[in-house]
Formats: C-alpha cells, sequence, structure tokens
C-alpha cells in the first residue's frame, strides 16, 4: 500500500496540483495506481474520467471514484472534447509512451498531463517532436516518486481515511504463498481487478 498511495497522492498533489473541481483523466484507470488515484482525486472534490480496455471493468471504476469510464481505443482525444469540452484541467498518464500523445491532446490549454506509469510496456518514443507533440500552452511532467517525495506523503492522514473507509483501496485477489505463481500470473495477465495480497 505505501508505494501504490505515494505513487497516486505524490502525481496527483506534487505534479499536477490537482485543485478541488478539476476535471481529472486517469489514463490506465484499472491499474492500482489508477484506482488509488481515482479515490483520492474524488475525495478531493476533483470529476474523474478514468479509461479502461475492457468495457466489463466500468462498473468497478465507478464504484472506485470515476464519475465516467471512457472505453480506451488509444485514441480518445476527440471523445474526451465531448466529455470535457475544450478538455480537462490534468491527465495522469499511467499507460506511457503508447498514448501520452494522445494523452497531451485531450488536456485543455493550460493543463497538466503528468506521466507516471509506464504499463504499456513502451520505454520511449521512436521519434519525438515537441513542437508537433505537446499542444501551445499544455504542460508535460513526470513523477517518479524519489525519496524525498516518498517521505513527504501524508501517510497517517492517507491510512486513517482507509482504515475510515472514506479512502477505499480494492483488494482484487488474495493467495497463500504457495501459490505465488498464480500470484505473479494474475498480475501478468492483469486479471486482478485492483491490489493483490499474498498471504503466510
Amino acid at each position: 500500500m505505501p508505494e501504490m498511495l505515494q505513487t497516486a497522492w505524490g502525481s496527483l498533489f506534487k505534479a499536477l496540483a490537482l485543485q478541488e473541481r478539476d476535471r481529472l483523466l486517469i489514463r490506465g484507470g484499472t491499474t492500482s495506481v489508477g484506482l488509488a488515484a481515482a479515490a483520492i482525486a474524488k475525495a478531493h472534490g476533483a470529476f474523474v474520467i478514468s479509461t479502461t480496455r475492457n468495457p466489463q471493468k466500468g462498473d468497478a471504476l465507478r464504484a472506485n471514484g470515476a464519475d465516467r469510464v471512457v472505453i480506451d481505443s488509444g485514441a480518445i482525444a476527440q471523445e474526451i472534447g465531448e466529455v470535457s469540452p475544450g478538455g480537462v484541467d490534468k491527465v495522469l498518464e499511467l499507460i506511457g509512451t503508447t498514448t501520452l500523445k494522445d494523452s497531451l491532446r485531450c488536456a485543455k490549454q493550460g493543463g497538466v498531463v503528468c506521466m507516471t506509469g509506464i504499463v504499456g510496456n513502451q520505454w520511449s518514443f521512436d521519434t519525438f517532436s515537441p513542437m508537433e507533440v505537446i499542444p501551445s500552452t499544455v504542460r508535460l511532467t513526470i513523477y517518479d516518486g524519489g525519496v524525498n517525495e516518498f517521505m513527504a506523503t501524508p501517510y497517517d492522514e492517507l491510512l486513517a481515511q482507509v482504515k475510515a473507509g472514506t479512502l477505499r483501496v480494492p483488494v482484487g485477489k488474495v493467495f497463500r504463498l504457495d501459490e505465488i505463481v498464480e500470484a505473479h500470473r494474475c498480475m501478468e495477465e492483469n486479471k486482478a481487478g485492483g491490489k493483490i495480497v499474498v498471504l503466510p
């Protein structure tokens, strides 16, 4: 839980400077960080749009804080423009370079895009022309959660919210230690639907 909460909190508040009533797009909403970010952002008063490639995961995203679910085809900028005319205030990019160019087009003028995750398994662009890829006035940043950021996370406050049930941290699947191979397979196949817990 600490790394997931720190990554979500730091991305939202350190990198994106999330404000109440911001319209936030979470690209990769079914990842554990995406689920945590949606819950934290919703509790902070943001309007949350979460993406998934799987239409069957829409209800789980809404139950976790998403106000709107978008099925991610890889090119959603036009749909986001219909949901949020002019674009969204903030974008949390968890898929990575495979969708980053499209995510930049989802942000409104003056909006901020933060790339935190790379679950798309592509670590770099073959070619990158910033003047062509980054829309005018849209800001691009990253969040990597180094030691200083890790220590600055308000864990006591977040854990109190988890304990009180006001911050939902979905547990996807629970395995015993002797089922560790199955747990890894579940993680690699993206079938958990939340955090994977391994018990002794």
